[in-house]
């Protein structure tokens, strides 16, 4: 069983996990924390049996704590310690149906080890008696939880075999969802989004969920284990697949994009026979998702792994935009860095592999922009901003910028007049085309500048981020459309909308209230 400890003293942390004989007690101490916040991060990512939880944690105390993530682990266990039992303290504690305290300024460490006996002991007793529930009945609910919790630590490598005592043990309970057969593995991630602030991982945690509920609709008893991966944005699938029509990963991600507005990409993995090998095809899995770098516009990736090894014709176009760069021709190597889409292949190499290229080249830009004299403070020449390209589109598009400020030195920001230009651009394409699909990554290219750039300036000019913008401009040219007469289904498809559905989902997001109330209003 995995255990948890939530204390922000050090010097308890480290007497508590060096004094249990937690290995002898079948527990395991999984991860620590030092405050509230972090606590649940980290209770999010592991899902503990057990938690020994301070009261007086800084930024959120512990009984806000136990509130919080409890309904992520139902079957999950909580042990106090605090330096007093005020009564409130207990009352809320009962309520959340803490098992126990331990005063700190008095335990014993053989008080401590009792304790967590019983609580072991009580666990493994619910869990034997879960063994004999039907499938139907409401303890489904927990078993899903802990079936989860046990293909997580079977991914992340606790347990590497069947024949390993603990892992044959778990496994009991759950061994009728792997029979002999076929499977796949997948990894399902959610696309970046270059013009919305990042997702915090309450927001992450409550997608997977969404998704899991969607897979288990689509795929029924076919998908065998749905394991989050909160820090990537990414979900680890086990899937039977004996009739490859019933798992059609296609499904997923036209459901996932329909009804909940997002995104994903999806790689599958060959077919393999051994179930114990989940963990192996699953890192295939993870590489062939990589290939997303090339290819942004894909969702489903199938096949064959990234090359580990570059091409000739890779090593041959760096030395040539080098020698470019040196002698200072730098329109020539702005037309060599635009044809390297056509060099890198297909087939494509692990994108680090060409990343590290590309590291190269930025540096003897920044090297050359030194030796001129001025110092390359502009985000095109940072090496962070080149790792936090998640395409081969974003990067050319920095390399690309970085050499411009070199070529034209008026291309650089003075008083804010470039920065309000773009967003001016930005702005008057939106309002022209407000009928079309509307990409940032089509304007940032026509004006030469990186997306990532683009959404920034835009949103600090504007308040809002693009794609809210984007989608305000629709909305306004909805209601002039709807005052106008014409019908909500005419005005979704003229504005270029799969179905209703999702322009209703756009227009409320806007307004606060639906297309058809709205039309109605208006004849009122």
């Amino acid at each position: 069983m995995k255990v948890m400890i939530i204390e922000d003293d050090m010097l308890v942390r480290m007497g508590i996990k060096s004094l249990i004989p937690w290995s002898e007690m079948g527990l395991e101490v999984v991860c620590e924390a030092r405050d509230g916040v972090e606590a649940v991060e980290l209770y999010e990512r592991f899902l503990p049996d057990i938690a020994l939880v301070d009261i007086l944690l800084p930024r959120m105390n512990g009984l806000d704590f136990i509130e919080k993530v409890k309904p992520l682990n139902p079957d999950g266990e909580f042990v106090i310690l605090t330096c007093n039992q005020d009564f409130e303290t207990v009352r809320k504690s009962l309520r959340l149906g803490v098992h126990d305290f331990i005063v700190k300024s008095t335990m014993e460490i053989e008080e401590l080890q009792l304790i967590l006996k019983q609580l072991t002991a009580k666990m493994k007793a619910k869990l034997l008696e879960h063994h004999f529930q039907e499938e139907g009945t409401p303890e489904a609910g927990s078993r899903f939880v802990r079936k989860a919790s046990l293909l997580r630590d079977w991914l992340h490598g606790l347990y590497n075999s069947e024949e390993t005592e603990a892992f044959a043990e778990k496994l009991g309970e759950y061994k009728y969802f792997l029979q002999k057969g076929e499977y796949e593995a997948w990894v399902v991630a959610l696309d970046p989004s270059q013009d919305e602030s990042k997702l915090t991982s309450q927001e992450i945690v409550k997608i997977g969920h969404s998704i899991d509920h969607m897979a288990v609709e689509l795929y029924r008893s076919r998908l065998i284990g749905f394991v989050e991966n909160i820090n990537d944005n990414r979900w680890h699938v086990l899937v039977s697949s004996t009739n490859s029509s019933d798992i059609d990963p296609k499904l997923l991600i036209d459901s996932v994009s329909q009804y909940l507005g997002h995104a994903l990409s999806i790689a599958v993995s060959k077919r393999f026979t051994d179930w114990r090998e989940w963990t192996v095809y699953d890192r295939f899995a993870s590489d062939l998702l990589s290939l997303k770098y090339f290819c942004e516009n894909d969702h489903l990736f199938q096949g064959e792994l990234p090359e580990a090894t570059l091409s000739d014709a890779v090593f041959i176009w760096k030395k040539a935009i080098m020698n470019k760069l040196s002698s200072f021709q730098y329109e020539q190597a702005g037309d060599l860095l635009a044809n390297l889409k056509q060099v890198v292949g297909p087939p494509y190499p692990k994108p680090n592999l060409l990343q590290n290229v590309l590291e190269d080249i930025l540096f003897q830009l920044k090297q050359i922009c030194e030796m001129s004299g001025r110092r390359p403070s502009e985000t095109y020449f940072q090496r962070s901003e080149l790792l936090d390209c998640v395409s081969l589109t974003q990067a050319v598009h920095l390399l690309y910028n970085a050499i411009h400020v070199l070529q034209e030195p008026a291309f650089k920001e003075k008083n804010g007049h470039e920065r309000k230009k773009f967003v001016e651009a930005t702005e008057m394409f939106i309002q022209e085309h407000r009928f079309d699909e509307i990409s940032l990554n089509a304007i940032a290219m026509h004006l030469k500048v990186s997306p990532v750039y683009l959404s920034r300036i835009y949103k600090e000019e504007k308040g809002i981020s693009f794609s809210t913008a984007v989608l305000t401009a629709k909305v306004e040219q909805a209601e002039t459309m709807i005052r106008s007469g014409m019908t909500l289904t005419e005005v979704s498809d003229k504005l270029g909308y799969l179905n209703l559905s999702s322009f209703t989902r756009m227009f409320k997001k806007i307004k606060g209230i639906a297309p058809s109330h709205y039309a109605d209003a208006e004849k009122n």
